[in-house]
């Protein structure tokens, strides 16, 4: 019988699991890319954006580049303020030594969090305002900086690839709100999926599956993500699924995008929770491509939510091997 990572390691190859596995990993921070970090997050990245938590961004889970304090507000002078991190000191193979000390590689499967998204990235210099118009404005200039941008997350990307050896890469860049991408499918295209795509290249050439983290209703954008050659979406809810499902197979596998929001509601009866679990693995599950991301048990074990949560895995534990011979 396979372990779960040898499971997901199926799936972000494309290949078909012995049982849907559960999108359980870890992240591993390369040291150097967090020198000027905090445990809760606050703190400076590489480029020198300042980070801050608080009790609305949830303090060590979200944080935030500090409210009024953008390193750019003019694009063009991008060349004048964004300054390219040197690690060509760093001693890359002591460092992911003692990085990975933690983790057991025989159960853990391993993703790098070093690079911020190339369309976040750019919120982080700028803010959503004067962002999304440089998008509009410059588009030039945003390209000319994505492109340095993208080289010198290659030239790290070599070096993760080398000494962490991960089992696959992870790329987060939220570039959708719940209804709609932030920007059209067009500009998408023309200022961002380029450098998604060198990126991920890098990896795919080193024989590494990649992860996306994207999420929002991302609906127009998901066969760019496909063409992009993501092994795996991390996805939320509001996605048609079942349609990335039929034009794609299990190209992109779909990693969580199970909605327990509304089966959390009292109102809603055991049958139709357990019915809506049951609909959703059948539907995604057959042919592979589905890592399954759904309800946690956590705090007081018999709360009206944790009950429902239970229903969710007994559901999923009874399913999860029945879709492959």
């Amino acid at each position: 019988m396979l372990s779960n990572k040898e499971n997901y390691l199926r799936v972000l190859h494309r290949e078909i699991p012995e049982a849907i596995p559960r999108a359980m990993y870890s992240w591993v921070k390369p040291a150097c890319l967090y020198e000027h970090r905090n445990p809760d997050g606050s703190g400076f990245d590489y480029f020198g954006v300042e980070y801050v938590t608080s009790k609305e961004s949830g303090f060590a889970s979200g944080f935030i580049p500090k409210p009024g304090k953008f390193m750019i507000t003019d694009i063009t002078k991008w060349r004048d303020i964004v300054k390219i991190p040197d690690f060509s000191h760093v001693d890359w193979e002591k460092m992911a030594a003692d990085d990975l000390k933690q983790f057991d590689r025989s159960k853990t499967l391993i993703m790098p969090d070093a690079v911020t998204g190339f369309f976040q990235g750019l919120i982080n210099f700028m803010g959503f305002t004067e962002g999304l118009l440089a998008c509009y404005e410059e588009p030039e200039e945003v390209k000319a900086m994505m492109e340095a941008i993208c080289d010198y997350q290659i030239g790290v990307a070599k070096n993760i690839i080398q000494y962490y050896k991960p089992d696959c890469l992870w790329l987060p860049d939220d570039i959708c709100t719940a209804r709609a991408p932030f920007v059209s499918k067009e500009t998408f295209e023309e200022l961002f999926m380029p450098y998604w795509k060198r990126y991920v290249a890098v990896y795919t050439e080193a024989g590494i599956p990649s992860q996306l983290h994207c999420c929002g209703a991302a609906d127009i954008l998901v066969d760019d993500f496909v063409e992009c050659d993501f092994a795996s979406w991390e996805a939320q809810p509001q996605n048609d699924f079942r349609g990335l499902k039929a034009r794609h197979g299990n190209r992109m596998a779909i990693i969580g995008g199970f909605d327990t929001g509304r089966l959390m509601d009292p109102s809603v009866s055991e049958e139709e929770v357990r019915e809506t679990t049951r609909s959703f693995l059948t539907d995604l599950a057959p042919g592979g491509g589905l890592a399954w991301f759904g309800a946690f048990v956590f705090g007081d074990p018999e709360s009206e939510r944790n009950k429902r949560a239970r229903w969710i895995n007994e559901e999923f534990e009874a399913l999860k091997s029945k879709f492959y011979a």
